[in-house]
C-alpha cells in the first residue's frame, strides 16, 4: 500500500505541471457473487454501487479513492429464522484507470481499483484485501456528463490476498461522470502565427506550396476537438482561403502546429516598402459532433516588392516578365526591324538578340551599381536583402546594377520567344542566348567554340551585363572571358534556365502603365545591329574566310574550293561575294554551284535570273528534285 500511495503523491505533484479534472464517477450497480470459496454462500443476486472521486491527468489517466457498498443476500435467507439474511461489503482503497475518446460522443474507460473491504452481518465484522478490474462504455450528454455501462469483476477475499474468495463475481449497472476543469475553459479555440521570414511579394505565388511559417492551435474548449481544419485569409490580399492543415483530434487544453501556406494574389505587389497585411486564421472544427468555427485576427510583416535574398539565385528569375506592356512595345519594335534586314544564313536567335542588346543601349540605359545594395555584394551573402528593379523600373531609371540590366535584357528576350539563362557570376552578371540544339549546325557559323557554352545539349552564347554600355561584341567577349576565369577558378558557376526557374518562381507580371518609352529611331537601329552583325561575321567567318582563299592560292582554283568558299560567304550573309564565287563554279559545270545561285537568288527576290539558273541544271541533269521543285517556287511567284 505504501508504494501505492507514493505513487498517488507523485502524480499529484506532477499535475501542477499539467492541467487535469476533478472528477466523480457513480456507478449504482447489481452483484452476481457465484465465486465464495469453495461453498454457496449466497443467492444469485446482490446490489450496491462505487462512488469514485478522482483526478484525471493527461485527459487519459484518473487516479482517486473508492468507496463501495453491496448488500448480497445470504443463500436461501427466506428461510433463515433469526438473524440478519444478509451481507454487507463495505471496499474502500484506490482505483486508477484510463479513458478514451474513440468516437465524438463516446467515452470508454477500464481500470483497476482495490484496499481493504468490511464485512458485515448479525453485529460481526471481518476486513480482507478486495480488488476489482472494471469497464465503461459512456454516451457524453455535454463535456461535463456522461450516462452510461459498468461491468466489472470484484473480489473481496477472506482472509489472503489472492486464492481464498469470499465473495467474488461480477457487478453490472449505470455509470455516471461528472467532471470538474480546474483551468478555465474559453470555450473556443485559439491560434498564432510563427515565422522567421516576412512575405516577399516577389515570390508571392510560391506560398501556396512551400510554407511561410507555423500557426499554433490551442484548443481552450472544455472537451477534445475534432476534424480541424485551419485557413488562412486575408480580404484584398488572397485569392482563396487556403486550407494549411488538418488535425484530426486535438485534446483539450493541448497545442498543435501546422504549416502557415497563403494563396496571395498579385495586389501584394502595391508594397513599395516594408509593411502590414492584416489577417484571419479560420479554425473548423467539431465538438462531440457539433460543428463550430473559431476567427483569430493575425498580421503579417510584408516587404517591400523589391526585396530579395539570394539564398537561391533562381528566385531571381521571378523579375523577368515576357508580357509586360512596356516590354513588348521596345521587344517587338527591335525585333521588327531586325526581320527587315534579316540574313537567312545566320542563326535567327542571334540576329535579334543583337538587334534588342543595341536597342537597349539606344535608350541611354547604363549600368551604375547601386550604393546600398550593390549587386557585387548582396549577392554573395544570402543574410542581406537586396533591392532588385523589375525592367519597368530600369526602363524609366534608364540605369540599374548588372542584374537590374540582365533582368531587363532576358524580359525581351523571352518576350519575342529568345530562351534565355543567366549565370550570376561574382563580379559580372551574365545573360545566355540560346542558339539552339541543331549542334553542328550552329558550329558551322562559328570559327570555333571557345566563344559559345554547350549546355544542356544546346548552344548558348555568354553576354555580360556589366559593360552595356559598350556594343554587343564588347559584351560578349567579356562574357565569354569571364565565365572562362570563372571555370579556370574552379568557382561554383551556376547556369540558371529561365524556363526552368519559373517552375519554382514564376514571373511576377509587376509592371506599370507610367513608363512611357522613348522609341530610338530605326535608322540609328539599323546601323548599331548591322556593326554588331558585321564585326560578328568578321571574327567568326573570316579566319575560315582566309583559309579557304590561302588554300585557293596555293592549291589553284577547284569547284570543291570555290564551293566551300561560296558556302562560307552565304553562312556569313554575304550573298553577292558568295554569288561571284558561285559563278566561277557554275562555269566550271558545277551542279550545286548552280542551285545555290538559284536560292541565293531567290532570297533577293531576283526570280527570273534565280529560274534561268534552275533550268540550266534541268538541262544537264533533268532528274534533279532540287531543281525542279524550286523552279515550280519560282514559276509560282513569277505568276502573282
Amino acid at each position: 500500500m505504501k508504494k501505492v500511495f507514493t505513487l498517488i503523491i507523485g502524480l499529484i505533484m506532477a499535475s501542477m505541471l499539467y492541467a487535469y479534472d476533478f472528477t466523480l464517477k457513480i456507478t449504482p450497480s447489481a452483484v452476481f457473487p457465484f465465486l465464495s470459496g469453495g461453498e454457496k454462500k449466497y443467492d444469485i443476486i446482490g446490489g450496491g454501487g462505487f462512488i469514485d472521486p478522482g483526478i484525471t491527468f493527461f485527459d487519459i489517466l484518473n487516479v482517486g479513492p473508492e468507496v463501495g457498498f453491496f448488500v448480497v443476500p445470504k443463500y436461501n435467507s427466506k428461510a433463515l429464522e433469526s438473524g440478519d439474511p444478509n451481507i454487507n461489503f463495505i471496499p474502500f482503497g484506490v482505483q486508477a484507470g484510463a479513458s478514451f475518446y474513440p468516437l465524438s460522443r463516446l467515452e470508454v474507460a477500464a481500470g483497476f481499483a482495490g484496499g481493504v473491504a468490511g464485512s458485515f452481518t448479525n453485529e460481526r465484522s471481518h476486513y480482507a484485501p478486495w480488488y476489482r478490474v472494471y469497464a465503461d462504455a459512456s454516451f457524453r450528454i455535454n463535456t461535463r456528463f456522461s450516462a452510461g455501462l459498468d461491468v466489472s469483476w470484484l473480489n473481496v477475499q477472506n482472509n489472503s490476498w489472492f486464492g481464498n474468495p469470499g465473495m467474488a463475481g461480477l457487478t453490472a449497472g449505470l455509470v455516471v461522470n461528472i467532471k470538474f476543469s480546474t483551468e478555465k475553459a474559453s470555450g473556443m479555440v485559439d491560434a498564432a502565427i510563427d515565422y522567421d521570414e516576412n512575405v516577399f511579394p516577389l515570390i508571392y505565388t510560391i506560398y501556396k506550396e512551400n510554407p511561410i511559417g507555423t500557426i499554433t492551435i490551442s484548443n481552450n474548449e472544455s472537451a477534445e476537438i475534432r476534424n480541424v481544419h485551419v485557413k488562412f485569409r486575408a480580404e484584398g490580399y488572397t485569392a482563396s482561403e487556403m486550407e494549411c492543415g488538418t488535425i484530426k483530434m486535438l485534446k483539450k487544453h493541448k497545442s498543435e502546429q501546422v504549416s502557415f501556406y497563403a494563396d496571395f494574389n498579385d495586389k501584394i505587389l502595391r508594397f513599395s516598402e516594408a509593411g502590414k497585411i492584416s489577417g484571419e486564421i479560420v479554425i473548423d472544427y467539431e465538438l462531440l459532433g457539433d460543428k463550430r468555427t473559431s476567427v483569430v485576427p493575425v498580421t503579417i510583416s510584408v516587404y517591400n516588392r523589391n526585396s530579395m535574398r539570394w539564398v537561391d539565385s533562381a528566385i531571381l528569375s521571378s523579375y523577368v516578365t515576357n508580357n509586360a506592356q512596356e516590354i513588348l512595345e521596345l521587344s517587338k519594335y527591335f525585333v521588327g526591324v531586325a526581320r527587315n534586314h534579316f540574313r537567312t544564313g545566320l542563326n535567327k536567335n542571334m540576329q535579334f538578340s543583337m538587334y534588342v542588346y543595341e536597342g537597349i543601349r539606344s535608350l541611354g540605359v547604363v549600368c551604375e551599381e547601386k550604393s546600398d545594395t550593390p549587386y557585387e555584394t548582396t549577392h554573395l551573402d544570402f543574410t542581406l536583402l537586396d533591392y532588385v528593379q523589375y525592367p519597368y523600373q530600369t526602363l524609366s531609371y534608364r540605369s540599374g546594377d548588372k542584374d537590374d540590366i540582365g533582368v531587363l535584357f532576358m524580359s525581351m528576350l523571352e518576350s519575342v520567344g529568345i530562351g534565355a539563362a543567366y549565370i550570376p557570376l561574382a563580379d559580372d552578371f551574365i545573360v545566355a542566348i540560346e542558339l539552339g540544339d541543331n549542334e553542328q549546325a550552329l558550329l558551322n557559323l562559328f570559327n570555333n567554340t571557345d566563344n559559345l557554352l554547350v549546355v544542356y545539349d544546346k548552344i548558348w552564347l555568354p553576354v555580360s551585363m556589366s559593360v552595356i554600355s559598350k556594343d554587343f561584341s564588347e559584351s560578349w567577349k567579356r562574357g565569354v572571358q569571364k565565365v572562362s576565369e570563372a571555370l579556370e577558378n574552379d568557382e561554383d558557376v551556376e547556369f540558371i534556365v529561365l524556363a526552368d526557374a519559373w517552375q519554382t518562381y514564376p514571373p511576377s507580371g509587376f509592371s506599370s502603365d507610367e513608363v512611357k518609352n522613348k522609341v530610338p529611331s530605326e535608322k540609328e537601329l539599323v546601323k548599331a545591329g548591322e556593326d554588331a552583325i558585321a564585326k560578328y561575321i568578321t571574327q567568326e567567318f573570316g579566319p575560315q574566310i582566309a583559309a579557304v582563299q590561302a588554300q585557293i592560292k596555293s592549291e589553284g582554283v577547284s569547284i570543291t574550293l570555290y564551293n566551300r568558299l561560296g558556302l562560307l560567304y552565304v553562312r556569313a550573309g554575304l550573298y553577292d561575294n558568295a554569288v561571284a564565287v558561285y559563278e566561277v563554279s557554275a562555269k566550271m559545270g558545277s551542279i550545286p554551284a548552280m542551285n545555290n545561285l538559284g536560292n541565293i537568288l531567290s532570297l533577293q527576290k531576283k526570280y527570273q535570273k534565280a529560274k534561268e539558273w534552275y533550268e540550266k541544271v534541268l538541262a544537264i541533269d533533268p532528274e534533279n528534285s532540287t531543281a525542279r521543285k524550286n523552279l515550280e517556287k519560282i514559276e509560282t511567284e513569277l505568276e502573282l
